[in-house]
């Protein structure tokens, strides 16, 4: 498990999220805390930017093995998921946030996927 601060960075308006294992240091100040009243944690999650991408939503169809049809079943890419079983092939078709996490686990999948489309 790891764990992210998010912070914004002086004189910029973006958030960042910050893994705590990279922090070497930090120090205590005075400095008061004043959260930006446009800032909702629950939407920066959910664009994504924990996975280190910019909140844009992609539609993927995916050719999956047998075995990762059964682990998609269980644990669904998104909540727009349909999986079809198409001329002997698993296709998975799904509204993922475009990020860096995503394309690590996709890669990571090896032979078991197969990126068929993105749009």
């Amino acid at each position: 498990m790891r764990l992210f601060v998010v912070c914004r960075f002086e004189g910029y308006d973006e958030e960042r999220a910050l893994a705590l294992h990279r922090i070497q240091s930090a120090r205590e100040t005075d400095e008061a805390f004043v959260r930006p009243a446009d800032f909702d944690l629950e939407r920066f999650d959910n664009e994504g930017r924990f996975g280190f991408g910019e909140g844009k939503r992609i539609r993927v169809r995916l050719a999956v093995s047998d075995a990762l049809r059964l682990i998609l079943e269980e644990t669904p890419l998104a909540e727009d998921q349909i999986i079809r079983r198409t001329r002997g092939k698993n296709i998975v078709t799904a509204t993922v946030v475009e990020s860096q996490q995503w394309y690590r686990w996709l890669r990571g999948q090896g032979e078991e996927a197969s990126l068929l489309s993105a749009e």
